[in-house]
């Protein structure tokens, strides 16, 4: 029977093993149905034997195995003691003694595990113990074949015991799993450490290489003391979110801190035991599939905590210890890029899990091994940059500057005397490896990709590339600020004249624009030494508007220091002067950026846009904006100390801050009029412009700047800019309109005029053409940009009259242009950018207006898109969803009103956009998350309680759909949106029927958090919305324990003790009143409800 079974089998597997053209779909289908029936076998055990003893196919054998595994896993109560250790035997002495294939063997080594962690729950582990001394025996003796073998299987026990996704179903509660765990951490966990301690031991002092079956051999005692280190132990009080949490930290990239026990203390903490392991990684550096594990083994050392070493006495030895052995495997070994990268992960670890105090105290040698990594890390990343391939040395670096981020930060670790010599070192490093020869090495690598101009054409901003990079960077600079502002200074004055030299050679002819490649080189170079300076200048590269002092406290101690004259140096700056004697350092770094500033400007007029670089013209706008923010206009009342001089320079009210506001406004005069079709130099100039119009509301000099009037005059008279960019320069016209008064602001009005001029004429133009649909959507998202710029809308004065006028038309357009996606988004976009402020305004009038607005908008939109809103494809791309997104937008914004029509405003918007929720929408993350924000603002607003209760009802559905989002943020917005309206429903009482209506999401919310179907960051939510639930009624949560401990009960009937205490638990001490105390001791009751219930219900 059982050879014609085989022999059936190994038919099947060579046809569904056999090329396509060779067998039919018909002998497929037959062969996969053989497969089907026999993994259905009952009581496989003896057949299964035969297979493996027999069966030559590889297929064969892998489903022979697997079917052991699933039948055990089956009928594990239907075996005996004898039967399960039998098999386990018979497998064991199998694999001992029979070779197989990789995936057969895997297979039969988890079955065996299995078998012994099912076992463990009734014997508390002693076959584990036995086993485990069966295979200590075989791993020290020969032959090497069966030594791996103990240890692929010591490695296959630990990952069932582990809890991982790897960790097989078997069909145990959750309780159960974290009890054996925890067993095998006690009595095996440390044990096993021991025993491989001593082995790996041994093979180092053999004086063998780790070549072949003996580095096969290694590796695996190496990846079982890995494991071990990197293994999240069971807290001794079980969290309150077991469930999931296993699969967080096995997905996460880096293992979790080595957090011991007590009962390591006498084994992890031995000097000998810090020193073996350095030794191995220096026997095994040489195998690169040993490296790795043997430099996580490291990694994790260097972060333990805990317990184990809480004594203060004890940290800082461990801390001596680990130290002396890292330094004297640095003084044996080159690291190679690998190592490099396992090396900046232990500095990163000794840097987070020791005080800074401990860290200050280790040997010169700690830093000095720093310095010189992260030097090579540069110039390496670099080359790797070119490349574009390998990422190993900037992974590296990045964790190199984290560690020095720290250490420049830490108040309490090294003092600024130590550490200025290493970061003068790594800051020389860093620019030499950014300049050109003859000061840097860009360029001299043969494939390190510096030899060209700086890309125009990447994807990612440069600045924001580097941001992190050079923020670090910086702060190390400030350490030396004297080297480094000198040293910044001397280059920058070199490249800046250099760049002056060749502009004037060009401007006089004596040089021909066509060999305007040379500058290549110089542009580069300028692009880098600015970016250094704005970071070294400001703590905050974004350059985002300032809340608080920002000026780096190193550059004002500096300037203080300095003590340098505040006449000359204002001259300097305002360029009166050209000596530098007795200059503010500060000042005249500033100085010389503005006049590279003026340079380029001057340039532009010329008529030479085309021989700049764009990416350098951005820079140069960014290095402004950064400076403004942490500069100009600064308050003294915001510094504890502050330089005369930068006082006198930059303060409010400052001849030299308006002298720089017309400077700037100047620079974004002339590079969006010369530089139009270069998007990078074209955005962060408006960036500048817009951190002026906004960061200085009730000071602001911009507006009165003969140049900027002239930049506004240019946009009404009509541009070639893309519609974007006129977007923004309208959004600040509008900002400063806001707070500006006199001729200034009729001049910042009058381009809102002539762009409501250009509207009316494109509404009249009968033709429709793409170019007019193209410039109607770049008219309306202008007049967003106005929307947006505006502060408020408090009454109808000219600016808003205006808006309103265009506000007015948005039906027409749109039904006018219902078949147009990109003229209708413009359109709502600018309805629900204009609702904030209409909606806050206090004038009754306006509102009712826009409200009227809206509601002519629902209804066309509701005319032409029917279908749209009724049904969603399966394939729909998102972002055709971009106008219902608007619509939600504005519906959110109009709940904020007051007044009947606004209730009816809201009313209309949602019962326009509710159909649209279906379990369909959820497959639209973006979509779905808008729809039921909301839902749950516009229940904070009271407006679904005052919905019809038809109305309410689709509510309702909609919040039941939500329930079963994947989607943590969905399904945190309905829990939140249900318990709002519990609130109110309990002011409504019971009985009425927004409140039965309510009441009816009670069961499937409660079923959702007792089977895992809600995702765990909405457990809070979730718990918060039963408790203001049963609030509504105090006897929901007993009929629902009732209808919950019924429909358990048919599975289990031995559970219905346990639900019923732990439902008892839930309710203990609890009050349903909605008050803030009591809804805290629910949720403590909620979440050891949870605990307790989920370790009892939910199989794995």
């Amino acid at each position: 029977m059982s050879d014609s079974a085989i022999q059936t089998l190994e038919a099947a597997a060579q046809i569904l093993m056999a090329p396509p053209n060779l067998v039919t779909p018909e002998q497929r289908h037959q062969a996969e149905s053989v497969f089907l029936e026999f993994r259905t076998t009952k009581n496989p055990y003896q057949l299964c034997r035969e297979i493996l003893e027999k069966s030559t196919s590889e297929y064969v054998l892998f489903e022979a195995a697997g079917l052991i595994k699933a039948g055990l896993i089956r009928e594990w109560s239907l075996l005996s003691k004898e039967d399960t250790s039998s098999i386990r035997e018979y497998l064991l002495n199998y694999l001992l003694r029979k070779e197989n294939p990789p995936f057969v063997k895997e297979r039969l080594l988890q079955t065996i595990a299995i078998i012994i962690k099912r076992g463990s729950v009734d014997d508390g582990g002693r076959e584990r113990k036995a086993l485990l001394a069966e295979l200590e025996k075989i791993i020290v003796t020969p032959p090497i074949s069966q030594q791996k073998l103990a240890c692929s299987l010591i490695l296959a026990i630990m990952q069932e015991f582990a809890i991982t996704v790897k960790t097989a179903d078997v069909g145990l509660i959750w309780e159960v799993h974290f009890r054996l765990k925890k067993s095998f951490e006690t009595l095996n966990l440390k044990r096993i450490f021991r025993f491989t301690i001593g082995v790996l031991e041994q093979i180092m002092r053999s004086g063998h290489p780790p070549e072949g079956e003996q580095a096969m051999l290694t590796k695996q005692l190496i990846s079982i003391m890995e494991t071990i280190l990197c293994w999240s132990h069971v807290s001794p009080l079980l969290s309150k979110r077991l469930i999931g949490a296993f699969e967080a930290i096995y997905e996460s990239e880096t293992a979790p801190a080595l957090r011991l026990n007590m009962n390591w203390r006498d084994t992890i903490i031995k000097p000998e035991v810090i020193a073996l392991f350095f030794e191995l990684h220096i026997y095994v550096r040489s195998n690169p599939e040993l490296t790795n594990p043997s430099l996580t083994c490291l990694v994790q050392l260097a972060s333990l905590s805990g317990v184990v070493v809480s004594a203060s006495n004890l940290k800082q030895q461990y801390l001596e210890h680990y130290v002396n052995n890292f330094l004297r495997m640095l003084s044996f070994i080159q690291p190679n890029h690998r190592e490099m990268l396992g090396i900046s992960e232990i500095y990163r670890r000794l840097i987070q899990f020791f005080t800074p105090t401990l860290i200050a105290g280790t040997p010169p040698a700690f830093l000095q091994y720093l310095t010189t990594y992260t030097c090579h890390c540069i110039r390496g990343s670099i080359i790797e940059e070119g490349l574009n391939e390998d990422t190993v040395l900037r992974e590296a670096l990045n964790k190199f500057l984290h560690t020095w981020s720290s250490l420049v930060h830490d108040v309490d670790g090294y003092t600024t005397e130590t550490l200025q010599n290493p970061c003068i070192e790594v800051f020389n490093t860093y620019l030499q490896c950014r300049l050109a020869p003859p000061d840097g090495t860009r360029g001299l690598e043969a494939k390190d990709g510096c030899e060209e101009d700086i890309k125009d054409d990447i994807e990612e901003d440069e600045r924001e590339l580097h941001n992190e990079v050079l923020m670090t960077i910086g702060a190390m600079a400030r350490k030396a600020p004297a080297h480094c502002c000198h040293l910044l200074f001397t280059l920058l004055q070199d490249r800046s004249k250099r760049l002056e030299s060749q502009l004037q050679l060009m401007h006089t002819g004596k040089l021909p624009v066509s060999s305007a490649d040379q500058l290549s080189m110089l542009f580069e170079d300028l692009h880098w030494i600015l970016m250094i300076i704005g970071h070294f200048l400001s703590m905050d590269g974004s350059g985002e508007a300032r809340t608080e002092a920002n000026i780096p406290p190193e550059l004002m101690r500096y300037s203080i220091r300095e003590n340098a004259n505040i006449d000359a140096s204002l001259r300097y700056l305002v360029g009166e002067t050209a000596t530098q004697d007795n200059i503010d350092p500060i000042v005249k770094l500033i100085g010389l950026i503005i006049r590279i500033n003026e340079w380029e400007c001057a340039a532009l007029e010329a008529g030479f846009g085309g021989v700049l670089s764009p990416e350098l013209s951005a820079t140069v706008s960014w290095l402004l904006k950064v400076w403004a923010n942490s500069y100009l206009m600064l308050d003294p009342a915001d510094y504890t100390e502050m330089s005369t001089v930068l006082e006198c320079a930059f303060r409010q009210e400052s001849e030299g801050a308006a002298w720089a506001v017309r400077r700037l406004a100047k620079r974004a005069g002339f590079v969006l009029k010369h530089l139009s079709a270069q998007p990078v130099a074209v955005k962060h100039v408006v960036q500048l412009l817009a951190h002026l119009a906004y960061a200085y509301p009730n000071r602001n000099q911009l507006a009165n700047c003969e140049d900027f009037v002239a930049l506004v005059a240019w946009e009404v008279s009509g541009n070639d800019l893309p519609g974007n960019v006129r977007k923004e320069l309208h959004k600040v016209f509008a900002r400063l309109a806001s707070y500006t008064e006199g001729e200034a602001k009729n001049c910042l009005v009058a381009s809102t005029a002539a762009l409501q001029q250009k509207l009316l004429t494109l509404l009249n133009v009968q033709e429709d053409t793409e170019p007019v649909r193209t410039t109607l959507a770049d008219i309306l998202d202008c007049y967003c940009g106005i929307s947006e710029g505006m502060l408020e809308i408090a009454t109808m004065d000219e600016q808003v009259t205006m808006l309103f006028n265009a506000l007015d038309k948005i039906p027409g357009i749109i039904f006018k242009y219902h078949n147009y996606p990109g003229v209708v988004l413009p359109a709502l976009n600018l309805l629900a950018k204009s609702a904030k402020n209409a909606m806050h305004c206090q004038d009754q009038d306006i509102v009712n207006k826009f409200v009227d607005i809206c509601h002519t908008t629902f209804e066309v939109y509701a005319r032409w898109n029917s279908g749209k809103i009724s049904s969603i494809p399966q394939d729909v791309e998102e972002e055709a969803y971009d106008d219902i997104i608007a619509l939600m937008e504005l519906v959110r914004w109009l709940s904020c009103g007051t007044g009947g029509s606004v209730h009816g405003g809201c009313a209309r918007g949602l019962r326009l956009l509710l159909p649209l929720v279906t379990p369909s929408l959820l497959a639209l993350p973006t979509l779905a998350h808008s729809a039921f924000r909301l839902l749950r603002d516009l229940e904070q607003a009271d407006e679904l309680t005052n919905l019809p209760i038809q109305d309410f009802n689709m509510v309702i559905a909609a919040l039941r759909i939500g329930l079963t989002a994947v989607s943590s943020d969905v399904s945190t917005l309905c829990c939140e949106t249900i318990g709002g309206l519990s609130n109110k429903a309990q002011a409504m009482g019971e009985d009425n029927r927004y409140s039965a209506a309510l009441l009816s999401l009670a069961q499937l919310l409660l079923m959702l958090i007792l089977k895992m179907e809600i995702p765990p960051d909405s457990i809070p939510a979730a718990g918060a919305a039963i408790y203001f639930l049963t609030c509504v009624r105090p006897s929901l949560l007993e009929g629902l324990a009732r209808q919950v401990i019924e429909a358990f009960a048919a599975n289990d009937p031995t559970n219905v003790p346990r639900l019923e205490d732990a439902f008892r638990l839930l309710t203990n001490g609890v009050l349903f009143d909605g008050y803030r105390p009591h809804k805290i001791r629910f949720q403590d009751n909620f979440d050891k409800f949870l605990s307790s219930v989920h370790g009892f219900l939910i199989v794995k």
